[in-house]
């Protein structure tokens, strides 16, 4: 959270000229106007919007020190358990983050024109925090760890040493042998499987003098990267510099005779590379961690540190790979980015064919969440293969290549997206027909396919994955390594299901049914039963639904009765009860209530109470079941979701992680009080709120609140019959619900909300003075929240005069009493019901 605030603050770094004998006058006069311009640019508002950026970074850094500093309790505390020792992810995090604190405080002070600098108190507690890294992971006591020491006054104590290394300390970085033994005797501690496996290393600890070189420290570096561990980047990148410093600081000739000089390779690099890769728990930095490697390599070369010494394709592969497992935004531009740099032919490093792959699979990862990633996926393969035209030595794309964009169509879920998929099939087809050996279509490279169009909804695009499938069939049966599996069919099953297809989806299955018979090991399993019990609950026509719970239960009765056979591979589970529950819970028949019920009691007899796991109801289950009760309209319905949430409740207090009441939950029992005919509702549908909350501050996040549960609330208030006293105190529980709403810490009201609230001021509050200002009121912070939807001017239209409507949009700009977009720029106009 600090460095996401600090990454608001715009930076005063004035990149420098050339640093030609006489220019640096030049360039600090032009930096400085530079900056004074840039100062100048920033208002009033801006500067108290930067100010409140800095300090809470500094809140969220506190709190992050805070939670360090009680790691570091808790291994005391616990008697030094190497469970609980504080990782060096840990420390280098916050270390981090103080130091961005310390180099943005200057760009602070000048944007703001503040007199309070920080950038002292930051840079002493990065310092602190080196050496307390430092002497918790020494080795000179008695387990190999050291730790804080403790002063007098109860506050933290710090040896006086320094070091310019992340784990390696001071004092055993004067002699090659001392550094290799320490960090070798580090990683045998913390992995005792390494002490056992590393006979080469081990045989040489064991000498008296060894002549430790370039190949010992790179083998232990690849170590750090075969046995991961929390220190291994760390460590790792400590050995390369303590390499490069004995080789600055040894003479020339000396260093060409005596090969017992650790000189670092590219295979050094390499390996420091991969060890950053692996290191656990430090995911989302290690590409900067990795590129910082490279830089540094940069600055040797340039002031004659290191000489001979270049990055490969292989550095540069492991780069893009670092930041695909990153998974953090910009991931994939900057994966695109090195990708661009090694195509230039400047640098001498061509890409290969894992270097195009890993960096279309970057884009990939993200297409779920970006919506041009496939196509930027494309265009990466389209350039490789212009490329391989163009120069017989450059890689040609591949299998691998091409199923990795078509992955990124296939997670995209975007509309053309299937189109797409089948025209890249027929490419790559056409390639291999013209003699492209590599680039072959194999069965994942139809699956995908398959999957890209089940997810596109375009129309058709079911039936088009069924004929990719057929086909498969088809080349199988002519003795083709095309064969399709378990997860091919399954696609296509979902991709029916999504339709709601249900007799194609059962014709599909017997179909599966058919060809195990004649030897095909794709045999239907829990999930292909999910998928078609799933197409009967999505049914749309009214003849389908009359008859969907009937083939559901014969669907599933079907299944028990081939596990009951002796056909143990298949047996239903979680999902398959889901399913069949949904089936009912939408089928709006008069017994569903008593059928879901059933089930959902059979669930807990055979999972929660006879410990099966697999058929254990979980929360979809019980939301699904309060779904149904919501819909049954039956006088039952308000008793039945209290019973069902309160059981939910008890079987989670019990140790059932799975039943963990969730805010869907909460807020479906919200909407069926609110639906019943009980005078107390709204005070009933608040106490649900108050229990929904009460539940998240135990712990419970899932149950956190949402707009949902509160406009649920107010709905009960607006519907509320009765007396006069009962509608009184229903506008009071929609007051202090909408109040609460609009204070929250996470929450802000929607449309609906003003909207309900609005409608609970028509229902119970009388026309009157007081009425015509609190509309007033509400309607005006509507309108500035930009959530004046097509709910809320229906009520207002309802609830007042043509004329006093009127002089409410009175001073802004309008067209026939029509109010400006930016009365709606917040809207989503979409069904707020609580069964989104």
């Amino acid at each position: 959270c600090a460095l996401e605030y600090l990454a608001q603050i715009p930076s005063l770094t004035i990149e420098s000229g050339n640093d030609n004998d006489g220019g640096d006058d030049v360039d600090d006069t032009n930096k400085d106007t530079v900056k004074e311009n840039m100062i100048q640019n920033v208002n009033d508002e801006q500067s108290k919007q930067y100010s409140q950026y800095y300090s809470h970074a500094w809140k969220s850094a506190k709190a992050a020190l805070q939670l360090l500093n009680r790691s570091e309790d808790l291994y005391h505390e616990t008697g030094k358990s190497s469970n609980r020792l504080p990782g060096v992810s840990s420390y280098a995090t916050v270390m981090d983050v103080y130091k961005a604190l310390a180099v943005n405080s200057a760009d602070v002070l000048l944007l703001v024109d503040s007199k309070k600098n920080s950038r002292d108190e930051a840079l002493n507690v990065w310092k602190n925090l080196r050496q307390r890294r430092l002497e918790m992971y020494r080795l000179n006591e008695k387990n190999g760890i050291g730790g804080a020491t403790t002063t007098e006054e109860g506050g933290r104590g710090w040896s006086s040493f320094g070091s310019r290394y992340n784990i390696l300390p001071g004092d055993v970085t004067d002699a090659v042998e001392d550094t290799f033994r320490y960090a070798y005797n580090l990683l045998c501690e913390s992995s005792p499987s390494y002490a056992k496996e590393s006979l080469e290393l081990n045989s040489l600890m064991k000498e008296d003098h060894p002549k430790i070189g370039t190949y010992h420290f790179n083998q232990l570096i690849f170590d750090l990267a075969e046995y991961p561990q929390t220190f291994s980047g760390f460590l790792a990148q400590d050995l390369l510099e303590f390499m490069v410093s004995t080789v600055s600081s040894t003479n020339k000739n000396k260093r060409r005779n005596n090969p017992n000089v650790p000189k670092p390779s590219v295979e050094t690099i390499n390996g420091v590379l991969k060890a950053w890769m692996v290191t656990p728990n430090y995911h989302d930095a290690v590409a900067r961690r990795v590129e910082s490697v490279l830089a540094k390599l940069a600055g040797w070369q340039s002031d004659n540190t290191l000489w001979g010494i270049t990055p490969d394709t292989v550095s540069y592969n492991t780069c893009i790979n670092c930041w695909k497992q990153s998974g953090i935004p910009g991931a994939a531009e900057r994966a695109t980015e090195i990708l661009a740099l090694m195509e230039d032919d400047s640098t001498n490093i061509a890409p290969d064919a894992i270097s195009y792959c890993s960096c279309i699979s970057c884009w990939a990862g993200c297409a779920a969440t970006n919506p041009s990633a496939g196509a930027n996926a494309e265009a990466i393969l389209t350039r490789m293969h212009s490329r391989g035209v163009e120069n017989e030595d450059a890689p040609k794309p591949t299998t691998r290549c091409f199923n990795a964009v078509l992955l990124a169509y296939a997670n995209g879920r975007q509309k053309g997206g299937g189109k797409r998929a089948l025209e890249l099939l027929r490419f790559m087809e056409s390639l291999h027909s013209e003699g492209y050996d590599d680039c072959q279509p194999d069965s994942y490279t139809f699956n995908i396919v398959m999957k890209a169009l089940a997810n596109c909804k375009e129309n058709g695009a079911a039936e088009k994955a069924s004929q990719l499938l057929r086909r498969m069939e088809q080349s199988y049966d002519k003795e083709s390594a095309l064969q399709p599996d378990l997860f091919s069919y399954n696609i296509v099953l979902d991709a029916f299901s999504r339709i709601g297809d249900a007799e194609s989806a059962e014709k599909l299955l017997q179909q599966m049914y058919d060809r195990a018979e004649r030897g095909s090991m794709a045999k239907p399993n829990a999930h292909s039963y999910t998928a078609v019990l799933s197409a009967w609950g999505r049914t749309r026509n009214g003849d389908g639904k009359a008859v969907a719970t009937m083939r559901a239960e014969e669907l599933f009765n079907n299944f028990e009765r081939k596990y009951a056979a002796g056909e143990t591979d298949v047996q239903a589970d979680t999902s398959v009860y889901n399913a069949l529950i949904n089936v009912w819970a939408k089928s709006g028949e008069r017994k569903a209530l008593y059928r879901v019920t059933q089930i959902l009691s059979t669930m807990e007899e055979l999972g929660l109470q006879g410990g099966d796991d697999s058929v254990a109801p979980n929360s979809r289950t019980y939301c699904a079941v309060l779904d149904c009760i919501a819909r049954s309209r039956n006088f039952k319905a308000y008793n039945k979701a209290l019973e069902v949430i309160q059981r939910m409740e008890d079987f989670y207090s019990e140790g059932h992680e799975s039943v963990r009441p969730c805010a869907r939950a909460y807020s479906i029992v919200i909407s069926t009080i609110a639906r019943s005919r009980k005078r107390d509702k709204a005070v009933k549908a608040q106490e649900m709120l108050r229990r929904m909350e009460s539940e998240y501050v135990k712990g419970n996040s899932a149950a956190r609140p949402t707009a949902y549960s509160y406009n649920g609330v107010l709905n009960a208030a607006a519907f509320t019959s009765g007396d006069e006293r009962d509608q009184e105190e229903a506008f009071r529980v929609a007051c202090l619900t909408f109040d609460e709403l609009r204070i929250s810490e996470y929450l802000q009201p929607t449309h609906v909300s003003y909207g309900t609230f609005l409608k609970a001021i028509r229902k119970l509050m009388p026309d009157s003075e007081i009425r015509e200002k609190l509309v007033t009121s509400v309607f005006r912070r509507c309108c500035k929240e930009g959530l004046v939807g097509e709910m809320v001017l229906r009520e207002m239209k309802a609830l007042s005069s043509p004329d006093f409507y009127q002089s409410l949009l009175e001073g802004y700009d309008t067209k026939l009493g029509i109010p400006p977009k930016s009365f709606s720029a917040n809207v989503v106009e979409r069904d707020y019901d609580w069964r989104e």
